[in-house]
């Protein structure tokens, strides 16, 4: 997705950053003055990518939040963002090899998502009547749905759903982390593996179809890992069967957007499934969600927090609705809003040999501790908190805008 918008958007960002910082300390303390700020979409995605690595721990699985306020790591977890990590490492692999970047660190980048792959091997259970197997973990380890082998016969019925659709969505991300792995690498090591991951996420996905409800019906994370997959072994009829009536269903049922995760792998897998299908409900489904989002939910772009996840879901659906010019205006909407959200979240980015964020006017946090945390996003301006999930869709969002770059390196 070419577009020459980076180093304009870079000056604004820095002018922004600047602006917002105390004015007496950036005057008087030299260890208040901002490092300098990568310059090439390229360095944000690799310092993204090196600060994950960093955080990958011997059994595969990352640590997830770190709070600067306490200097300590959160008790949160999240099974869905543990495993899509993997596919965000796959994905950055494949982009990298794709586009013979960064050699050097690419075999690091392919040994980190084996080691995920054999984490998420390790914790892949069967259940009781239910083919294949499913990533068994903690939905939430500091939460109230946290539910323990032993403790779930006690479980009420609406935390075992939401611990089974936590399971599906973190079972897709397992699926698409080795799909995205044995196509950048023709590694078979994990192909057991995808067989059982894939049986289950049929299974789940014919009891949704066939028993709807309000409450828990659409998963777009298993729309998306199935049309991935189905592009990858089209000779799967019983996926390629089970996606069309999932397409019906999904575009022409009334969709409400709940947040902006939804949203993002809604556009992910409507991208993904246009490839394959070219149907116009397709489009339309990307239009009517974008509007609703656009003009319902998220108005007006807040410079206070990190929108990665906004941009990526937006990036997507301009993809889709750039095939149709009858809906130009709202992909020239959605593509300019993707940009902004994106480029306004790299200043929430820790660089390398930072020591200081700003909170907000006349609030600044030192702690020695961001320069172990160089390449984390954190949330934003009033919560100085890292997060898995932030580094996941930035480098997502990144690789999409990532071409302008991707072209003067490959000037001779």
């Amino acid at each position: 997705m070419p577009r020459r918008f980076f180093k304009s958007a870079v000056c604004l960002i820095l002018a922004l950053c600047l602006s917002a910082c105390p004015e007496t300390a950036e005057k008087t303390e030299k260890s208040d003055e901002a490092p300098a700020a990568p310059t090439k979409v390229l360095e944000y995605l690799a310092l993204s990518a090196q600060y994950m690595l960093n955080q990958q721990k011997p059994d595969g699985f990352f640590n997830y939040e770190y709070n600067f306020i306490t200097g300590n790591y959160t008790n949160w977890d999240n099974v869905i963002h543990q495993t899509r990590a993997g596919y965000v490492l796959a994905k950055y692999y494949s982009f990298l090899i794709r586009n013979n970047i960064s050699p050097a660190m690419a075999p690091q980048i392919r040994e980190s998502v084996t080691k995920a792959l054999n984490g998420y091997a390790s914790v892949s259970l069967s259940h009781r009547d239910m083919p294949g197997q499913l990533i068994s973990f903690y939905y939430n380890k500091g939460g109230s749905v946290m539910l323990t082998p032993a403790s779930s016969e006690a479980a009420t019925e609406a935390q075992k759903r939401q611990r089974l659709n936590a399971e599906a969505a973190a079972t897709a991300f397992a699926l698409l982390a080795e799909i995205t792995y044995w196509d950048a690498t023709s590694d078979t090591a994990f192909a057991s593996e995808r067989e059982k991951w894939r049986d289950a996420l049929v299974f789940h996905l014919k009891e949704r179809l066939e028993h709807p409800s309000a409450n828990d019906f659409f998963q777009p994370e298993i729309w998306l890992a199935l049309s991935v997959y189905n592009i990858m072994f089209p000779q799967d009829k019983e996926v390629d069967a089970l996606l069309t009536k999932t397409d019906d269903l999904y575009t022409g049922r009334y969709r409400p957007v709940r947040d902006i995760r939804d949203y993002s792998w809604d556009m992910a897998a409507a991208y993904v499934r246009y490839q394959k299908t070219q149907s116009p409900y397709l489009i339309n489904f990307a239009v009517k969600q974008t509007s609703l989002l656009l003009e319902d939910i998220y108005t007006q772009h807040d410079t206070t927090v990190n929108s990665c996840s906004l941009a990526y879901g937006l990036a997507d659906a301009s993809l889709v609705l750039g095939n149709d010019a009858s809906f130009s205006r709202i992909e020239k909407t959605a593509l300019g809003r993707s940009q902004l959200e994106y480029y306004s979240s790299l200043k929430y980015m820790i660089l390398p040999e930072q020591t200081w964020i700003s909170l907000g006017p006349g609030r600044t946090l030192h702690s020695q501790d961001f320069k172990k945390f160089a390449g984390a996003y954190v949330y934003g301006q009033h919560s100085p908190r890292t997060s898995l999930e932030l580094s996941e869709m930035c480098l997502l969002t990144g690789m999409r805008f990532s071409n302008e770059d991707i072209k003067e390196l490959k000037q001779p």
